[in-house]
């Protein structure tokens, strides 16, 4: 993504602040034409962004954008598909969770390349489960505070979800304070500073990195918060540790998570116990059943992404977190940001750990401040302040030794992604217990 934004970004025109679409001579007579070529236009509508707010974004009017799309053949088109193979779509995308709303469904398709009408998506839901959508109807709708951020990748909310924790299985997150963005999510069978580190190193590679980090002061942050302290430089906020309920942004999308996919394994697990299938305190059947969904877990995560990046926010003017962090980062390239140098090259000596200078503009209010000293947030320290906090969520390594020989024999027989998505794994999981079992590994 940040290769894209720096080559839909190239303009000679100096403006206050963002992109404008360069002039070009003709060479006839008559006013420059703007030069905005098929690949700029092609990224923009990638993200789903209309003429509209194309044309803000590039700084030209919307007859300009709309007479390049006819110029480029890049008009919209919807999947032609017939209410029979929508239906079939809209099923695999839902797999019996009855929290999952049209508008998230639309976006996981857009996600995948599958662009249809909003009516038709409505439409084959109550098709396929009209209960459903009264269910949806009499949930409540959360009530949301005022918060704001400076710009992308001004702010990353950083937390770890508990609610598999029974199984020992936590999955780690991370999110973009200005655009909601989700940088990654990630299932894991331990807590480990380490494991949140490589996440946390893979979302920087794609998204580039933040200025700052907030996190709560569990012990698998340390990494994370010793790099932003080497990186950013030590007395500037880079790594502020509070209370997870400050952590807005992280704790508000732990719920939207809950609804679309975590549930549905929550009450999957507690029904294979309630049946005798898999017992909490059995070591063999704990490896069994991170081998099975540990994968499937980590699958559905991205397919989360994948929808929740692609849905409009009706806060942000229906504008996905994708668009508001491109159109973010497009409108604000000229600003002196921590982030904005990053991503455009314009910082000098960026990089320091000794001496850092935080633009103006993105610099931590005084009030800011002082409510992180209320409520018992670090907004400094060394790396050895840092790297004290324990771990306050440990997770029991899997005591269950498997042979590689054995190993080699279980990986080929049993795929942890295969059968049918409605069976949710419970024919592979059975097979696989009975495998070991006979197999006598405890």
């Amino acid at each position: 993504m940040m290769e894209l934004l720096r080559s839909s970004s190239h303009s000679d025109r100096q403006v206050s602040h963002g992109f404008q679409a360069p002039l070009v001579d003709s060479g006839s007579r008559g006013r420059p034409n703007y030069n905005i070529t098929r690949e700029q236009l092609t990224f923009l509508k990638s993200c789903g962004f209309t003429t509209k707010v194309m044309a803000e974004v590039m700084n030209v009017s919307v007859r300009t954008i709309k007479r390049r799309i006819r110029k480029f053949q890049l008009g919209r088109s919807y999947a032609d598909l017939t209410d029979a193979a929508l239906d079939d779509l809209v099923q695999q995308t839902v797999v019996g969770n009855d929290l999952i709303g049209p508008e998230s469904v639309r976006a996981s398709l857009r996600s995948q390349g599958i662009n249809i009408q909003r009516r038709r998506v409505r439409d084959s839901m109550i098709r396929i489960n009209p209960s459903s959508a009264a269910f949806r109807a009499l949930s409540n709708r959360p009530q949301r505070r005022s918060y704001q951020v400076a710009g992308p990748n001004s702010l990353w909310h950083l937390d770890g979800n508990h609610k598999l924790i029974r199984w020992r299985i936590v999955i780690h997150g991370a999110v973009d304070g200005f655009s909601r963005l989700i940088l990654f999510l990630q299932a894991s069978n331990n807590n480990r500073s380490s494991t949140v580190l490589s996440a946390f190193v893979r979302a920087i590679a794609r998204y580039g990195p933040p200025s700052r980090v907030r996190t709560d002061r569990g012990g698998e942050n340390n990494s994370v918060c010793a790099m932003m302290n080497i990186f950013r430089g030590h007395d500037r906020g880079s790594a502020l540790r509070g209370r997870s309920t400050h952590n807005q942004r992280i704790e508000r999308l732990w719920r939207d998570l809950w609804r679309g996919m975590t549930n549905v394994y929550y009450d999957l697990f507690h029904f294979l116990e309630s049946e005798g299938i898999i017992d909490a305190d059995n070591e063999m059947h704990i490896w069994a059943l991170h081998y099975v969904y540990l994968p499937r877990i980590n699958r559905d995560l991205q397919g989360f992404i994948g929808t929740w990046n692609h849905h409009g926010l009706r806060t942000e003017h229906h504008l996905t977190p994708t668009q508001s962090f491109v159109r973010g980062y497009l409108q604000q390239q000229r600003r002196q940001t921590t982030a904005m140098q990053d991503m455009f090259g314009t910082a000098q000596g960026r990089h320091s750990s000794t001496t850092t200078v935080v633009p103006q503009e993105e610099a931590p209010a005084t009030s800011d401040l002082e409510s992180a000293r209320r409520t018992g947030t670090s907004t400094s320290g060394t790396n050895d302040q840092l790297l004290d906090w324990p771990e306050r969520v440990t997770v029991p390594p899997v005591d269950c030794a498997v042979p590689e020989e054995l190993m080699d024999q279980i990986t080929a027989q049993f795929d942890p992604l295969g059968g049918d998505r409605a069976d949710y794994g419970l024919h592979i999981l059975t097979r696989l217990i009975l495998f070991l079992e006979s197999a006598a590994v405890v």
